[in-house]
């Protein structure tokens, strides 16, 4: 009953060996073990996030600006950052048009008292505060 299982067991692997190999020779895709759908990241860190469009064109980026502060860019397919969103100097998000012009600053003071400030093209400026 041993020598039987054992036999059983060599010609498993080896019939899944010879049909993996003659599948990947006839067809010329190599055979490969589909990843695991278990895989659960608690935590990813890093400093510097890229999206990638299917052309290998970065379109949007998580960064930090050169002050130090986080920021998300988004861009377009002709390469034309439409969206900018990071934290203003006066701690609050500011939003950035496509020429890196800051159109919209929204904030709270040191009371909790929120404002928006949004500029137009014409560098008119309007404040709102409840």
């Amino acid at each position: 009953m041993v020598q039987s299982s054992k036999g059983i067991i060599v010609a498993s692997i080896l019939s899944g060996a010879i049909g993996g190999f003659a599948a990947s020779t006839l067809t010329g895709v190599p055979g490969h073990a589909e990843p695991s759908d278990q895989t659960t990241f608690q935590v990813v860190r890093a400093q510097e996030f890229q999206l990638v469009d299917g052309k290998g064109r970065t379109r949007g980026v998580m960064a930090f600006s050169a002050d130090g502060q986080p920021y998300l860019q988004l861009r377009d397919e002709q390469d034309i950052s439409g969206v900018w969103v990071g934290i203003a100097r006066d701690t609050g998000v500011a939003v950035r048009d496509k020429d890196g012009k800051t159109r919209l600053v929204l904030s709270v003071d040191d009371a909790g008292s929120p404002s928006l400030v949004v500029r137009n093209r014409d560098h008119q400026t309007r404040s709102f505060q409840p």
